[in-house]
């Protein structure tokens, strides 16, 4: 249960890492909290510096005073002397020893010392910083200042200082989200835009927020808008030349299929001219197909996307039935396997893009190949898809296939415009679906994946 918890967190992190302004948060905070131990460092080193210069001054002063009392009342007096003062503790430690080092006073750690100079040392109360001189006529004097106070200390500043760079952190982190927020919403409204404009619409623009004023995100929303205008200029003459091509070119072939007609009527008596002109009929009935092939994929390329909200399952039920007979008729099978789905989407273009993948199978398999047809409720993402057990297509020959007027070079010399698979990509592609061309292992797997329906 935890780990599949965490799972959802784990990613949310990945996505937010690969955010570039995330990275440079991080190493903003990282950056700060060098800085800060850096400072801690070096504020800690100073303090420790300065308050050992200070208590060196009271060791050694301490030292001068007891110096004076020995030199007024006799060295025979200093232990006397501090005894009483450990009795009136101000923060000094004492240890006194005689001529055979014998312990007379004080700390007896510090009176067994033995060597003149500075010395840190554990004393009873603690650790000290003691200053050790020999006396007059033998034995030592060790004084230390105990170092209790400066440990305190320290130890408060590196919390204070902790305390500062958490806090310093939390700013830091906080302005620098609350002034990238800005930027990353821009950003993923740019992300938002790229991807419907990837998805087929060329209608769609990138928001600016003030063009009189633009700073940088405004100026590549521009650029970007400025881009797609040239773009949707460029989609929007071709595909007026396309379809005033197919239409200017169809009116002369119609002529000419009809002047066929009437020539296969009056050749009837010659059966050799008859075939010829049947012929050539066959072969204009292809071409005033690619027209209308032509002319039906620029349509769907300049249509609004779909709202309706249809019944996938019966679409694909009708366009089953009705091609049933003839791929049975082909010597081929077709089995169908209905899952309940619904899609927002158009029923003829959705019943034109399933009838164009049965004909491709039924066109380019041998007779015996089983064809499938299944719809797929696929938690709610709906996906058609139309499978076959014959040849199938090379991977590196895929994209040709699904290019309009691509056609393969197995598939040359049958009849079709090549546009079959073209038309079912671009009514996917209209749909916000996506078609996708696998191995069925053996065959051919077509699918059509929509997007989840919206309530």
């Amino acid at each position: 249960m935890s780990s599949r918890t965490s799972e959802p967190a784990v990613g949310l992190l990945r996505r937010t890492w690969r955010r570039t302004g995330a990275r440079v948060l991080t190493l903003q905070a990282v950056a700060l909290v060098l800085a800060f131990a850096v400072a801690g460092a070096l504020a800690s080193l100073s303090i420790r510096q300065i308050s050992e210069r200070a208590y060196r001054a009271d060791v050694l002063g301490e030292i001068a005073s007891l110096n004076d009392e020995a030199l007024h009342k006799g060295v025979g007096h200093l232990p006397y002397t501090v005894t009483k003062r450990l009795r009136l503790w101000h923060g000094f430690e004492y240890g006194i020893s005689g001529a055979g080092g014998a312990y007379l006073a004080g700390d007896a750690s510090l009176a067994r010392l033995g060597r003149p100079g500075w010395t840190r040392r554990a004393a009873a109360k603690g650790l000290v910083l003691a200053y050790t001189e020999p006396l007059t006529g033998g034995g030592w004097l060790t004084v230390g200042r105990d170092l209790s106070a400066e440990q305190r200390q320290m130890r408060e500043l590196s919390v204070l200082l902790a305390l500062c760079g958490a806090a310093g952190v939390l700013i830091c982190l906080a302005t620098a989200y609350l002034t990238t927020r800005w930027t990353w919403r821009r950003l993923d409204e740019l992300s938002a835009t790229a991807a419907l404009v990837a998805a087929g619409r060329l209608d769609v623009r990138a928001p600016v927020k003030s063009a009189t004023a633009p700073d940088e995100m405004d100026d590549l929303s521009l650029a970007l808008n400025l881009m797609l205008d040239r773009i949707s200029r460029l989609v929007d003459q071709l595909r007026r030349v396309t379809t005033d091509v197919a239409h200017d070119m169809r009116r002369p072939m119609t002529r000419l299929r009809q002047k066929l007609e009437r020539l296969a009527r009056t050749a009837e008596a010659t059966p050799a001219v008859a075939a010829e002109v049947r012929r050539l009929d066959a072969e204009f009935m292809e071409i005033l197909h690619t027209f209308d092939a032509l002319l039906q994929l620029a349509e769907i390329e300049g249509s609004a996307a779909p709202e309706t909200l249809i019944d996938l399952t019966e679409v694909a039920e009708r366009v089953a039935e009705a091609l049933r007979p003839d791929i049975e008729d082909s010597g081929r099978a077709l089995d169908a396997h209905m899952e309940k789905a619904r899609v927002r989407g158009d029923t003829d273009l959705v019943a034109q893009a399933l009838a164009n993948l049965l004909e491709n199978a039924l066109r380019h398999t041998p007779a015996g190949t089983r064809i499938e047809l299944a719809v797929e409720e696929n938690g709610g993402a709906p996906k058609l898809v139309v499978r076959d057990n014959g040849p199938g297509i090379a991977a590196d020959q895929r994209d040709l296939a699904l290019a309009p007027l691509g056609r393969l070079e197995a598939s040359r010399s049958t009849p079709g415009s090549g546009l079959g698979l073209a038309i079912a990509s671009s009514v996917a592609t209209w749909h916000g679906a996506r078609l996708e061309l696998t191995d069925a292992g053996p065959g051919l797997e077509v699918s059509i994946a929509f997007p989840a329906t919206r309530r």
